[in-house]
């Protein structure tokens, strides 16, 4: 296409082509890397594609630093003048800004609020000379332009305040509270005993007024009054007898207020607060007599806690903490923002549509049919504005935080919503419509064979020498296998296991007892780290599937649970050892040994059935490798389907034993990249009580 520039006074014809396209270019991308992020956001918790991460990382960076200030830098610095910049200053600012979904891309971000608070007075600036260049003339000028200064600060202070939610500073501070209430939660009387059924007894904050508090000696310790109305506790929410909250679909919205009292409590993890209750028993009957009351409903708690976990993603990841921290005022303002913001688009549409530009203005057009490609630039910027601040709104209005809010002001009394049956209606269907499309998670569990990836190398050596000191690449021997659906057996073992064995875990033996084989197997739960232990299973599952392989196993759920949580734990040792370890490093050390040991002991056996037979020659030794063979000779002398239930008992006995400990900021990390199975297990014990493992016979990583 053939372009054309109109008088520009002080510079060149090619230079001033040059730069415009170039700030038109950035324009268009800004728009794209802005919608990309508003519509993939929340994705982050649903998948680890590599592919849409890079999408989102390549988007959040160009928006956020690269194109905003390069392109305001080239509009201040250019010779010659173009009325549409104002226009396109005051876009940029709200495409940086307007993002819901996205607020920041890593925990480390967060810790920037500051920057991003100093970056504030530039962008400030640069949009007052840029307006100011062009509009000074206006006799509307001095009216419009503090509104628009007002709005633009609110929406990019927003993002500012949302990063400071999720900060380590705030966190710290903003948790007290919540953990002082907790240590005297248990003493707040109620009539007869807790019962987690109906949540008599269990007064966990749920929302309200919390900023006028009591201070009591010789602690300190801040106190919330829940006799006051505008306190809403679950015990209040469960009592309460409105149409609203009957029946079924009054139940899930009842739990999604529990999942939101709960993520209050998980917060309390990254703010190195106590969990004080922990020690009560009625803590352990909330899960165990609560959430798993139905023998036959093992899905409801994974639903409660994926959803608490979705409160947790979004506040170290958008702005919905930010947002909503204004309660039930967060409609007015936001409703007041989009109205403004519409307003403005369709006045700038209308401008537009009118505007033709003066000789004075450097402008690109194109050659015969005189189309201003300026224009077209501004009405795709206008329309991308628009978009994003009804879509984002849309999406705010049925989000779990305005829920919680709704049926806060339901269990206050507000009498609009008590009068309002087909109001209650719509939106209650809207509400469980959408939790049931958007699933919280993917529900998919990594898998990872030693057997066999040991001896593959995902990058090839040279590469790796290359890039090592840059990148974090995976390390030889660790090739993950397909993601798959989170089976619905593996969620029922593990349910089972939490009730019959309670609040006291179990690396494996209990299991073990049970299935009468603790004489003979005991010795591979008493190895010398819990990583030698799951390491030594893992390879021996992965050789009993081996030795059945041909027979009709692949539906039964004994050899579903066993095959599928072993290779998952084996995948958390070899490539997430921080959401299951204390000392991650220990573990990182232990299985490079093996890996070694594997090359050495199976690098010329190409097929499965030549490692079967390789293993089987080995004999006893202190090495993970000969002991994995050891094991394997006792567990294939069982009868078949006893081996597939030891196995599938010792792994749901064992996921539940590694999820107390870790690292918290590790499981809020993969929060944002697709979510961990032993993150969801690691918050419900958390709610159960058990904050750290049982100690059995043996040592375990420090």
């Amino acid at each position: 296409m053939d372009f054309n520039v109109r008088q520009c006074n002080q510079t060149t014809y090619h230079s001033a082509i040059i730069r415009l396209v170039y700030i038109e270019v950035n324009m268009v991308v800004m728009v794209l890397a802005a919608t990309t992020l508003a519509i993939f956001g929340s994705s982050r918790r649903r998948s680890n594609n590599a592919v849409l991460t890079g999408i989102q990382w390549i988007s959040y960076t160009l928006l956020t630093t690269i194109l905003f200030s390069n392109t305001i830098g080239q509009m201040q610095s250019a010779q010659f003048r173009n009325e549409l910049f104002a226009l396109w200053a005051i876009s940029l600012l709200i495409l940086f800004a307007s993002v819901d979904s996205f607020s920041a891309l890593s925990l480390a971000g967060n810790e920037q609020w500051r920057k991003h608070f100093g970056e504030l007075f530039f962008m400030g600036g640069s949009l007052g000379w840029i307006t100011a260049f062009y509009f000074a003339g206006n006799k509307y000028y001095l009216y419009v332009f503090p509104g628009i200064i007002f709005i633009l600060g609110y929406k990019v202070r927003e993002r500012g305040i949302a990063m400071c939610l999720a900060s380590k500073y705030f966190i710290e501070r903003n948790t007290k509270l919540i953990a002082d209430f907790m240590a005297h939660e248990h003493e707040i009387r109620t009539e007869g005993e807790p019962d987690p059924t109906d949540m008599r007894g269990y007064n966990y904050l749920v929302n309200g007024d919390t900023q006028k508090v009591k201070v009591t000696l010789p602690l300190y310790q801040k106190q919330v009054d829940i006799t006051k109305a505008e306190i809403v506790t679950l015990q209040k929410v469960w009592q309460h007898r409105g149409r609203l909250l009957s029946g079924e679909t009054g139940e899930r919205l009842k739990d999604i207020c529990l999942s939101f009292a709960l993520f209050r409590l998980i917060y309390r993890k990254f703010g190195g607060h106590p969990f004080s209750e922990s020690g009560h028993g009625k803590t352990w009957n909330l899960v165990r007599h609560g959430l798993l009351s139905k023998e036959d409903d093992y899905n409801r708690v994974f639903r409660v806690i994926e959803v608490e976990l979705c409160f947790l993603f979004d506040l170290f990841y958008t702005k919905y903490a930010a947002i909503f921290k204004q309660g039930q005022g967060w409609n007015k303002l936001k409703l007041f923002d989009a109205i403004f913001i519409v307003l403005g688009c369709v006045v700038a549409a209308k401008i537009l549509g009118d505007y033709k530009p003066s000789n004075e203005n450097c402008n690109l057009i194109t050659g015969g049919q005189e189309i201003n490609i300026d224009k077209l630039v501004s009405g795709f910027v206008i329309v991308g504005v628009l978009f994003l601040e009804i879509a984002q709104l849309l999406c705010l209005m049925v989000s779990d935080w305005a829920t919680v809010l709704w049926i806060c002001s339901y269990v206050r009394g507000d009498s609009w919503l008590q009068n309002n049956d087909t109001y209650l209606k719509v939106r209650t269907k809207v509400i469980l419509y959408s939790q049931e499309k958007l699933k919280p998670w993917g529900r998919k569990l990594d898998q990872y064979s030693l057997l066999e990836s040991f001896n593959r190398d995902p990058l090839g050596w040279k590469l790796r020498r290359l890039i090592f000191h840059l990148l974090d690449v995976p390390r030889i021997g660790r090739k993950g296998s397909h993601r798959i659906l989170l089976p619905e057996q593996v969620k029922k073992a593990v349910v089972l296991i939490l009730r019959r064995d309670g609040p006291k875990l179990s690396n494996g033996e209990e299991s073990l007892h049970r299935n009468g084989v603790w004489g003979d197997l005991s010795w591979a739960c008493k190895l010398e780290t819990t990583t030698h232990v799951i390491l030594v299973w893992h390879l021996a599952t992965s050789l009993c599937e081996i030795a059945t392989k041909g027979e009709s196993l692949m539906t039964k759920e004994d050899f579903t649970v066993a095959t599928s949580l072993s290779n998952y734990c084996a995948y958390l040792v070899a490539f997430a050892p921080r959401l299951i370890f204390d000392n991650a490093v220990v573990s990182e050390s232990i299985f490079d040994s093996v890996i070694i040991d594997a090359r050495y002991f199976l690098s010329k056996c190409k097929s499965d059935e030549k490692k079967y037979a390789r293993m089987m020659e080995l004999g006893k030794g202190n090495d993970i490798i000969e002991r994995a063979a050891v094991l394997v000779k006792n567990l294939v002398n069982l009868q078949k389907d006893l081996m597939w239930k030891v196995l599938a008992d010792f792994w749901a006995e064992i996921m539940l034993f590694l999820a107390p400990t870790g690292d918290p900021s590790a499981h809020a990390e993969y929060l944002a990249k697709g979510g961990q199975f032993v993150t969801h297990l690691w918050a419900l014990l958390s709610h159960a009580g058990i904050l750290t493992q049982s100690q059995p016979s043996t040592s375990q990583d420090v």
